[in-house]
């Protein structure tokens, strides 16, 4: 019983207890939403971007619960409920007093718009109750948002495409790409874009391609086109390369023509199309005349194409002119000085050119040069560039080219060239004879209206020869027939004789109105080669001679052209025409034109070539494109020119009054500098040189050095047939300038009239005090023997003091200069004395005596038997000193003509050292000299200026002997290398 009661009392206590702690719990949470299904389920609808965890609601969501007391008032969680399994979301509770919650993805869940768009799912909360109570269930909605993961891709890796020249394309064709995202925003592709600027290509949203403009074979063959395509997103692909094939179009035209032809100077005629075809499509017709018109481009090429570059006098001799007439514009030099001022082109391609302003340069001929008088015969040729002159006050002035007026007190023109407008005047007033003739009206005026007056960037050569009162004017060599139209001749009176004019002026570039005391009628543009004939015309062949090209077209397959074709040239032979009823034979023909440039130095740069085709079908004439090409003519290897000869002179007074040759003993030679296949340059028909490499000289044995000649020599002769020789080298000036100036009272230079009448080569200014200039185009020969004939001749005794002489020679009016080598003259009173050439001198002064200090310090140092060899040298260099002094004797007594030979590089003595050969023993004992570069024998004094041509006036001597190798006789000369 009381077991019983006991069990029954513990059971009150405990369920006391359970009570006491036990809180209310009366109320259920409660998830509001704004939006209800159709069963009144709160509804939410969220969004989660891939790669995100969050979910972004359209509403915050909550739960709410109504109980106050303990933890029933709080929530406690959510709770995911779906039927379907690994719902990839999770609710995560934010405040459990407000009871807002956050939808997220869970923990190490991924969402992929590409394996599902949308989510829905239910919830529930519960609070803290206990028991805990559920609330409501609440359905969301999550929609995923694709993010643009996938780059758009191609098709294919790379495209290919023909397209025809000269034709639009709409499309040419159409590249597709595609995305892997799914979304509509990402898949999709918006745009493609072409990555090459400056393309004549574009392409649209679609991925259509279309050219812009028209686009040829012969232009360029293919485009490679980079393109890439954009998703909507913004995304861009890899570039995709298009490969676009340009096939030609079959059309009339010339194919396989040289864009360029290379020519090299001096290597003769060279075809300009030796492959060029003709191709012809329209084979529903038969061409039944073709014309094809080839024109050379000259006119940019000095004055007018590539001309002869010596001087005006020169080119006169060489075109077999008349030696009287007299050059008004020569290059300025010491006797020609008027020009000096005058502005110049550059170049030393061409000829001298000079330039004329129009407002206030022009030049004064001296009357020594020149005798203004010009009566019923003479000839005036010169080469003009005029630039055409505005309109003044409505009216062209007159520009005067050659004036001769009045020199003071009347503006008298008494004969004038001069450009008025497009017309060319000569003016000849000539002064009565006498009375009667002041009655007789007689031409005083011609006038030639031409259209080279004023065409613009053209040189023209003009040429006027009078024969009183007739006229004649050649045009670039061409005589002007004159008619009503081109010409017209102006009568008027002789002019009064009077004694208020003293003297006249030459003017050059404008006319003197002595009057006045000033210049006027300038003239504007370029001059070159104004020469004056006085008393004579010059023939119509040596004009033109002074107009050839020394280059141009040539064609010689006269023999391959069949009947009914012809073919024609112009008179510079740069403008060929061929004609024909066969489209193959003007091929075949087309194939055997020639360029050459017979000029030993052309003016290189660039000659174009334009080819025109017309071909006759029917009464259909169909033009071919044009053919543009060009010749660049690569320049030749320029000349070197070398003067070599004694530097010193010595003379007695009586000498110096009787005439001292001071280039007695000069030779000139030509050097050609080539470069080799190392970029290298080779100086061939020059001065052989011993190098090491870099800076560094080397010392070399004999057999090495005969290897070095050897191999020189190979090159030589592999490099000569490239070269042009030095016998073919004119010049045409050498100057002899004086310092100090010449006193003519008492000095002077004399020239060999005799052998400089001979080569017709003439004097300039033999009594200048700055020296004297021979010119004239002539071979280096002639002029070695004219500068050897040249003597300084002093007459006064006292007054002779040292004295310098400076020689230069150029070729091609100064294009190719040598160098000034110097001769100065010193009075010597021993008549019999001879001057040592310095190179001697200087081996002598640099032989190397044992010192006696040294021979002491020796014999100090030493053992006893040393003495002796102290005595042998002290015997031996008293031998050399006693040699040194005999032969120093030997050379003072020696002939004045005694003479030096110079040791070639592969001898053994010193090349330093000189060897002086006593005349008389030179005839009884010949000397025999092996040269190791070809075997034969010959003067030790021979270098490379062997050569040159000049030797041919030292003709060996006839040697019958067969048995050994002489040394043909010459005469031997002081060494000149110093």
């Amino acid at each position: 019983m009381m077991k019983t009661l006991w069990v029954i009392g513990a059971t009150l206590i405990l369920m006391d207890f359970i009570s006491g702690m036990s809180e209310p719990n009366s109320h259920d949470p409660v998830i509001n939403s704004k939006l209800k299904n159709g069963r009144g389920l709160p509804v939410f609808h969220g969004n989660v971007t891939e790669g995100s965890r969050v979910v972004q609601l359209d509403q915050p969501l909550k739960a709410t619960d109504q109980d106050v007391q303990g933890g029933a008032r709080f929530i406690c969680g959510y709770r995911v409920i779906s039927p379907r399994k690994n719902i990839p979301f999770t609710v995560e509770l934010l405040d459990r007093t407000t009871g807002e919650a956050q939808v997220k993805v869970a923990e190490g869940r991924k969402v992929s718009f590409e394996k599902r768009k949308r989510y829905k799912f239910s919830v529930i909360a519960y609070d803290c109750g206990q028991p805990a109570r559920e609330s409501n269930r609440a359905i969301i909605f999550i929609h995923i948002e694709d993010v643009d993961r996938f780059a758009p891709t191609f098709d294919k890796p790379d495209y290919e495409v023909d397209m025809e020249e000269d034709r639009l394309y709409d499309p040419l064709m159409t590249l597709h790409a595609h995305d892997k995202d799914r979304s509509k925003q990402f898949k999709e592709i918006c745009d493609y874009e072409i990555k090459n600027p400056y393309v004549p290509f574009t392409i649209d949203k679609n991925g259509n391609i279309r050219n812009t403009q028209k686009v040829y074979y012969k232009d360029r063959h293919n485009f490679i086109l980079k393109i890439i395509a954009q998703d909507c997103g913004g995304k861009p692909s890899k570039a995709v390369f298009v490969n676009i094939l340009v096939k030609e179009k079959c059309r009339p035209q010339w194919t396989n023509f040289p864009e360029q032809i290379q020519y090299l100077a001096n290597s003769g005629k060279q075809k300009v199309a030796s492959g060029a075809s003709l191709q012809w499509c329209d084979h529903t017709c038969v061409p039944d005349q073709v014309t094809l018109q080839m024109q050379l481009a000259t006119k940019h090429i000095g004055k007018g194409c590539d001309r002869d570059t010596y001087s005006i006098t020169s080119q006169r001799k060489l075109c077999g002119a008349n030696d009287r007439s007299v050059d008004l514009l020569p290059s300025p030099s010491l006797t020609t000085s008027w020009t000096q001022y005058l502005p110049t082109d550059d170049g030393k391609e061409s000829d001298q050119v000079f330039y004329f302003d129009g407002e206030s340069n022009a030049v004064e001929v001296p009357e020594n040069r020149f005798n203004h008088t010009l009566r019923k015969h003479f000839t005036i040729m010169t080469w003009m560039k005029h630039e055409h002159a505005e309109l003044k006050d409505k009216k062209y002035r007159k520009e005067h080219i050659l004036c001769m007026s009045d020199g003071e007190n009347m503006n008298r023109h008494h004969y004038s060239l001069f450009v008025h407008g497009d017309k060319l005047v000569l003016l000849l007033r000539r002064e009565a004879e006498d009375a009667s003739d002041m009655e007789v009206f007689k031409p005083a005026e011609w006038r030639w209206k031409i259209p080279e007056i004023n065409q613009r960037d053209e040189w023209h050569h003009y040429a006027i020869s009078m024969n009183f009162p007739h006229v004649q004017l050649y045009v670039d060599g061409n005589m002007v027939i004159p008619d009503d139209d081109n010409s017209e001749v102006v009568d008027d009176w002789p002019l009064h004789k009077t004694n208020k004019v003293q003297d006249t002026k030459l003017i050059v570039g404008a006319c003197w109105e002595g009057g006045h005391h000033k210049f006027n009628h300038y003239f504007r543009g370029y001059l070159a080669g104004l020469s004056v004939l006085k008393g004579k015309t010059e023939s119509e062949r040596v004009i033109r001679c002074l107009n050839n090209c020394q280059e141009n077209l040539d064609f010689s397959a006269l023999s391959a052209m069949h009947s009914g074709t012809t073919v024609s040239f112009n008179r510079e032979m740069t403008d060929f025409r061929i004609q024909s009823k066969n489209a193959s034979e003007v091929q075949a023909l087309l194939r055997e034109v020639h360029y050459i440039n017979s000029r030993k130095f052309p003016t290189p740069g660039r000659r174009n070539l334009t080819v025109t085709t017309a071909i006759h079908c029917g009464s259909t004439e169909i033009f071919l494109p044009v053919v543009q090409s060009y010749i660049l003519v690569r320049p030749a290897a320029e000349p070197s020119i070398t003067i070599r000869g004694r530097s010193t002179l010595s003379s007695t007074v009586d000498k110096l009054k009787a005439g001292v040759p001071i280039f007695e003993d000069i030779n000139i030679s030509v050097d050609f500098a080539v470069e080799n296949t190392e970029g290298k340059v080779n100086h061939i028909l020059g001065k052989d040189e011993i190098q090491g490499d870099g800076d560094r000289n080397i010392e070399l044995g004999k057999e090495e050095k005969l290897q070095l000649k050897l191999e020189k020599k190979k090159a030589k002769q592999d490099t000569t047939s490239k070269v042009s020789d030095a016998q073919f080298i004119l010049l045409d000036s050498c100057t002899v300038k004086a310092e100090p100036t010449l006193d003519l009272l008492h000095e002077r230079l004399e020239l060999p009239t005799m052998i400089m009448n001979e080569f017709n080569m003439k004097i300039e200014g033999t009594q200048t005090r700055e020296g004297l200039v021979i010119s004239n185009a002539d071979n280096i020969e002639n002029y070695i023997l004219v500068l050897r004939g040249i003597r300084y001749v002093h007459e006064k005794d006292t007054a002779f003091r040292d004295r310098s002489f400076h020689l230069s020679c150029s070729s091609q009016n100064g294009r190719f200069s040598s160098n000034v080598m110097d001769v100065k003259i010193m009075k010597s009173h021993e008549e019999n004395n001879v001057v040592l050439p310095m190179r001697a001198q200087q081996a002598v002064q640099h032989i190397q005596l044992p010192s006696v200090s040294g021979t002491s310090n020796m014999a100090i140092g030493s053992a006893s038997p040393n003495v002796g060899m102290i005595a042998i040298i002290v015997v031996c260099v008293g031998f050399l000193l006693f040699m040194i002094i005999l032969g120093v004797i030997r050379i003072r007594a020696a002939h004045r003509r005694t003479q030096v030979v110079q040791v070639e590089p592969e001898m053994e003595w010193d090349n330093d050292m000189n060897i002086t050969v006593n005349p008389m023993e030179q005839e009884t004992h010949p000397l025999h000299v092996f040269d190791y570069d070809d075997g034969v024998g010959k003067s030790m004094r021979d270098d490379s200026d062997s050569e040159d041509d000049c030797s041919s006036y030292h003709d060996d001597e006839d040697d019958d002997s067969s048995d050994e190798e002489t040394v043909p006789k010459k005469e031997l000369e002081w060494d000149n290398s110093i």
